[in-house]
């Protein structure tokens, strides 16, 4: 592999998968699976480990906003811009769905990229937006290197009184080249009844006589997958849009060997990189929920694997600070996610603090966020996102809270240096050891 850091084989990274992606060199993974937003227009709620409920963690809202014209303005002239072009003339200049084409757009431009000349990518999706994926697809792709829709049927509730249930999901398997791999026999099933008993008695043609029975290996999949339900007992993880883990077991098999890198764009829970390290293959996996990465994390060493590298992208040092500034200042009609620049960053240093955002944006009390120590201890989190300078009382309102809670310490994160007082007074404050370093007691 690569000598790259995201390419150890083995390494979660937290952080948006398009500025990853864009780091990555070309040609260096061997199998893609994503399991990207849906375009379902709504926001999901996810419960992880002992911390309770976080809301909105998942959030597959869309708009087309300034920000997404100029993405699109910056677009060069080609499949991909044509393919978006398509999306706007069906949906809307400025639709949901103009908007969600073009983030997802840009993503499978670069996973083209990074793929290898032998590997397979497959996109699952649903009702709502598979037909703009598969146009995406092949404009990006190429409509000769489509390889397979795949349906996995499934069942479970929810019975309207007017429709037929909608009981499967879409997975289009497309190549990068003609040398494609593909391991046919390693994914073979058993035979229906059924057709065992006809086939046995059939006579062969070729040799009058004799009669002929089926592969003892069992018959090739088809492109309709019924026997692999959706995850139940043990498997859940209490993430919302988890998939099973048979079915990113038959995926990896049949396009990777042992020892190839499987990339997940949009891991969630981490059932591509389970099934991976399961297989013998390296895995990849990129989301921006550190929340998300926490749980792949827990999930992947209860296996009793190695140590799992987990790398936080989305530094304070690393970070495009004007594009920071821009977006955490931003209204919430000019954001393509619906959120107020300040609700967005209280999002975004959680994640880059690996802490567990408040679910209540408005009267949290005073905390926006909350890490949790080894020793299972919480430092509360104010973040403060706005032009004004911060002052004493707000420090103040901060330390009540830490009181309340007997924290350790507290973390205050503001857009704008706070007032000098408010930076002597910090200073003035003493120190506390936590994992054999001495950090400031109040730290701004």
């Amino acid at each position: 592999m690569a000598d790259h850091r995201y390419l150890s084989g083995n390494a979660l990274v937290c952080g948006d998968n398009l500025d990853i992606l864009k780091e990555l060199p070309g040609e260096c993974v061997d199998l893609i699976y994503l399991d990207p937003p849906f375009q379902s227009n709504h926001d999901y709620v996810a419960v992880f480990g002992d911390k309770g409920s976080v809301d909105k963690q998942l959030r597959d809202i869309w708009r087309w906003t300034t920000e997404s014209e100029a993405r699109y303005q910056r677009l060069p002239r080609g499949g991909l811009r044509d393919a978006i072009d398509a999306i706007r003339l069906v949906s809307g200049n400025t639709s949901p769905m103009a908007a969600y084409g073009l983030f997802m757009g840009l993503r499978l431009a670069e996973l083209h990229r990074v793929l290898r000349p032998t590997g397979s990518i497959y996109l699952h999706c649903d009702h709502r937006a598979n037909w703009l994926l598969r146009i995406l697809m092949d404009k990006v792709f190429g409509s000769r290197y489509f390889r397979n829709e795949i349906i996995w049927c499934y069942s479970g509730g929810g019975q309207p009184a007017r429709d037929f249930p909608r009981k499967h999901d879409t997975i289009f398997r497309y190549s990068k080249t003609a040398k494609y791999l593909f391991n046919k026999d390693a994914i073979r099933v058993p035979y229906d009844s059924d057709y065992q008993s006809t086939v046995f008695t059939r006579e062969d043609s070729r040799a009058p006589g004799k009669t002929y029975g089926p592969n003892p290996r069992g018959k090739v999949v088809e492109d309709w997958w019924r026997n692999i339900p959706r995850p139940y007992g043990n498997e859940i993880v209490g993430y919302p849009t988890q998939k099973p883990l048979a079915l990113l077991q038959r995926i990896i098999t049949a396009s990777s060997n042992p020892g190839d890198l499987v990339l997940d764009p949009f891991c969630g829970c981490g059932t591509a990189a389970d099934a991976a390290a399961k297989l013998g293959r390296g895995y990849l996996g990129i989301d921006v929920s550190a929340i998300a990465v926490n749980v792949m994390k827990e999930r992947l060493k209860s296996r009793g694997g190695k140590a799992i590298p987990v790398i936080y992208k989305m530094t304070w040092d690393e970070y495009e600070w004007e594009d920071f500034e821009r977006r955490a200042l931003m209204h919430e009609s000019d954001a393509e996610d619906g959120l107020p620049g300040w609700a967005w960053a209280e999002d975004k240093v959680a994640g880059l603090l690996n802490a567990v955002p408040n679910s209540k944006k408005v009267g949290g009390g005073g905390v926006d966020a909350r890490y949790y120590t080894d020793a299972d201890e919480e430092i509360p989190i104010q973040v403060k996102m706005h032009r004004g300078q911060i002052g004493r009382p707000d420090m103040d309102r901060l330390l009540g809270v830490q009181t309340r809670l007997n924290s350790p310490m507290s973390l205050m994160i503001t857009l704008y240096p706070p007032r000098e007082p408010l930076r002597v007074f910090a200073a003035q404050q003493r120190s506390v050891t936590l994992r054999g370093d001495a950090i400031p007691e109040c730290k701004y």
